[in-house]
């Protein structure tokens, strides 16, 4: 995918006896002239040294301001109706279409916003993919591999949401206009490295971007739980969520049992946090946190 501009000197060849483009036979200098000047669709460029052939697709997606603009527009229409549905997505994507430059930009959130209704069960409730994941893993996957390209609010919400969703805390803290996600992940980062974390609730924190109008209602659950007081205030939050805690995937468990264990040994239930943290104790990711977990439980016992 070629998502920003080139000139004539990127598009170098070497050890090629004939190239075509689009299966037209043309000179590498030609090749390159041509390539530099598309801004969108799929180019073949096919080269070959004697019996050796290469055939290579190139799809450019240089996308305009106002077609990028047009794609957003169309978002918040959807955003606003406060409706998700296939009807819906479909409506965005006929309104996103206007902006034919910003074609994987618009596939990006739709791919995205199919994968929220999957996770929802509103769509193709259970199915999975061919290695067994979720299908709705696989279209954020989708979503996040478009995305990643363009610099957009909605884009970034939506990267820094499946990177948290994948516990991949380093990556989201990076969306700084998500706010919520970036400090709930950056949190979970000073946790698990055994620094200082801030304790006071997180859940004041300004919503000025997109992660709270397009995360699932999982996610919206666990950044809660994320977010809520660490600092001795007994947080129904969390405890709300721990009798369902079996039903969630195991990423979703770590973080909310990570969460459980300081959230209880603040509040002096030692048992409770204690529980939650030898779940944890033997992950790779929880070994500098859980010895100053475990320094501090001893601590509170006393």
């Amino acid at each position: 995918m070629v998502t920003s501009p080139s000139v004539s000197a990127d598009w170098v060849t070497s050890n090629v006896e004939s190239i075509a483009v689009n299966g037209r036979e043309t000179s590498p200098s030609m090749a390159a002239g041509f390539l530099a000047s598309v801004k969108v669709g799929v180019q073949t460029v096919a080269v070959s040294n004697g019996p050796l052939e290469r055939k290579f697709e190139f799809d450019f997606c240089l996308a305009e301001e106002d077609d990028l603009c047009l794609v957003d527009q169309a978002l918040e229409k959807l955003i606003s109706s406060r409706e998700l549905s296939r009807n819906a997505i479909d409506t965005f994507i006929m309104r996103a279409g206007r902006g034919a430059t910003a074609r994987r930009y618009r596939e990006g959130l739709a791919t995205y916003l199919y994968g929220v209704l999957a996770r929802e069960e509103v769509e193709d409730p259970g199915r999975v993919d061919a290695s067994g994941a979720p299908l709705y893993e696989q279209r954020y996957n989708s979503a996040v591999s478009f995305l990643s390209a363009f610099d957009r609010p909605a884009a970034e919400a939506i990267c820094g949401l499946v990177a948290f969703h994948y516990n991949q805390f380093a990556l989201a803290v990076r969306k700084t206009n998500s706010h919520r996600v970036s400090d709930v992940a950056a949190r979970f980062r000073s946790i698990l490295t055994g620094g200082s974390f801030v304790t006071t609730s997180l859940a004041d924190r300004s919503h000025g971007s997109f992660d709270q109008a397009l995360s699932d209602s999982v996610t919206e659950d666990l950044l809660d739980v994320g977010a809520a007081a660490l600092d001795g205030t007994q947080s129904p939050v969390v405890t709300q969520l721990l009798p369902s805690l079996g039903e969630l995937r195991p990423q979703d468990q770590f973080k909310v049992r990570l969460i459980a264990a300081e959230a209880l040994l603040a509040v002096g239930e030692i048992d409770g946090a204690s529980r939650h943290g030898e779940a944890l104790r033997h992950s790779k990711e929880t070994g500098a946190w859980y010895a100053g977990f475990r320094t501090r439980l001893q601590e509170v016992g006393r």
